[in-house]
C-alpha cells in the first residue's frame, strides 16, 4: 500500500517534468519543476526509500541546470586571459 502510493509520487512527479522539458514559457516551466520537488518532498517520503532522495536531487539539478541553459546563453569561446591561464595550468600538470 505504501509502495504504491510513493510510487504513484514519483510517477506524477515524472510527469511534471516531462511536461516541463516540453514547454517554452520559462515561468511555467519553473512551476511545473517546483510542482515536481513537491510530489518528491523528503519529509513525504517513506524511511525505506530515502535512498532515492538522493535520486529526486539530481533530477532537480538536472532540471534547475536545463532552465538555467535556457535562460542564460553561455559564450562558446573562452576570453583570451582565461585560455591562456587553462594553457598555464596545463603546463604546469604535464610537467609535474
Amino acid at each position: 500500500m505504501l509502495g504504491d502510493r510513493s510510487r504513484e509520487r514519483r510517477r506524477m512527479a515524472a510527469e511534471c517534468l516531462a511536461l516541463a522539458r516540453q514547454i517554452s514559457d520559462s515561468g511555467l516551466r519553473a512551476s511545473l519543476v517546483e510542482m515536481a520537488q513537491k510530489w518528491l518532498d523528503p519529509a513525504e517520503l517513506s524511511d525505506h526509500e530515502r535512498w532515492n532522495e538522493a535520486l529526486r536531487l539530481r533530477a532537480v539539478e538536472a532540471a534547475i541546470g536545463r532552465e538555467l541553459r535556457a535562460l542564460y546563453e553561455l559564450p562558446h569561446k573562452l576570453p583570451h586571459r582565461h585560455l591562456a591561464l587553462l594553457m598555464q595550468l596545463n603546463a604546469e600538470t604535464n610537467t609535474d
